[in-house]
This record gives structure tokens, sequence and C-alpha cells, in this order.
């Protein structure tokens, strides 16, 4: 099984922006072959123990075309991912840029039971309106007394052009909005630049061609 993609066209990538390389990330997707899921967290748990901790789990619970999540720091020695294939019938390794640093990203995925993850194709040419309403829609949820999530731009390996994390201690937190009256949700939407509350869907809708939404349990 090959690799999606060449780590060393990434390591020129990041060469030639030095400036986020504290906030680049090495992204893997992983499908365990039949019966193999338990052996491949295990196996991965071991290589995140390897890497002294530097890696985030996440095990996707709904049934995507995947079913682990791995989050690395990457910098200018961006490492040769690790290769599953023993245990794992599809490996999608790419490099994604936050604002969140490894450390505030850690911190936050530690203290995380619940990941909501969205993947993210953009329509041509929406790929920076897509990002404007992923910040839009993280202003709102601040505004909300929501936490916002961590959003990430693909720059290499990926057709995901963007894809976010929210960091939730459970199922409750992520599914119950907070006690406010309406017209502070109304507010807060417009405020952060949506014509109001029922349009932040619709809204998102208008810049996407595909658009994968899951909930993930932290392996730790």
């Amino acid at each position: 099984m090959k690799l999606v993609y060449s780590f060393l066209a990434a390591l020129v990538l990041i060469a030639q922006a030095p400036a986020f390389a504290e906030n680049l990330y090495q992204v893997t997707l992983l499908r365990a072959a039949p019966g193999n899921l338990p052996s491949l967290i295990d196996e991965v748990s071991h290589q995140k123990r390897k890497n002294k901790g530097k890696m985030v789990i996440m095990r996707h619970s709904q049934g995507d075309h995947w079913d682990l999540m791995l989050v690395l720091p990457a910098t200018e020695t961006l490492p040769r991912p690790h290769r599953y294939h023993a245990l794992a019938d599809f490996q999608h390794d790419f490099v994604a840029e936050t604002d969140m640093n490894w450390d505030q990203f850690k911190k936050k995925s530690d203290a995380a039971g619940l990941f909501h993850i969205e993947m993210f194709r953009a329509a041509a040419g929406k790929h920076e309106a897509l990002l404007e309403e992923r910040h839009m829609e993280n202003d709102y949820f601040l505004r909300t007394q929501r936490k916002p999530n961590a959003i990430f731009v693909t720059r290499f390996g990926s057709d995901y052009d963007n894809f976010s994390i929210g960091f939730y201690s459970g199922m409750k937190e992520f599914a119950i909005d907070p006690d406010l009256p309406e017209a502070v949700f109304e507010k807060a939407a417009k405020e952060a630049g949506f014509a109001a509350r029922s349009d932040i869907g619709f809204h998102l809708r208008r810049y996407l061609v595909g658009h994968n939404d899951t909930i993930a349990t932290n392996v730790k």
C-alpha cells in the first residue's frame, strides 16, 4: 500500500513557510482491516508512547470511511509517518495548519472526552469564503458562551480544504445550548456576520461541495 503523498514534498513545503512551522500538524486517517480495530488501536497507542505522548488519537463513532484520526505536531524535521499497513486497509496522511500551537492543542485534547470533527471541500473559488465562515461560526460560539473550534487549513496531501475540531467534555455539553434567551443567540449570529441564527447552516452550505461531520471519542 502506498502512502497518499510524498513527505519529501511536504518537507519542501514546510521549508518554504518557516513562519508557520510550529503550527503545522501531521494528520493521519486510518481504517482498520476487518477484525483488526483493537490491534490497530494498540499499535497506535504504542506509537504514541514512542513519540513521548506527542499524538492525539480520536476514534470515529459513526461509521465513516476511517476509524481513527491521529494528530501530531510537525516541524521542519517532519518525520515520515508510521506505516500501519499490516493492520489497516486505508491510510491517508496529510499536512494541515492551525493558529493553535501544539501545547494549546494537546491541553484542550487531553481535557476532552468528545470531539466534533467537521471536514469540508470548498466549491470552486469559495476557499477563502468558506474559511471566513468557519471563523464567523467560532465568533458566534464565543458570543453564546460556547467553546470555539480549532480550525485547520490543509497545506498538502488531501482534498479536504479545511476541517475543524471541537472539544467537549461529553455528549451533553456538545448537544445542549447554553441557557440564554433567544434574543441573545439572534444578536450573536448577526454580530458574527450571519443574517440570523437560522441562516448559519444555509450560509455554510453555499460554499461547499462536500462535508463530513462526525463525533469521535478520545483514545487515551
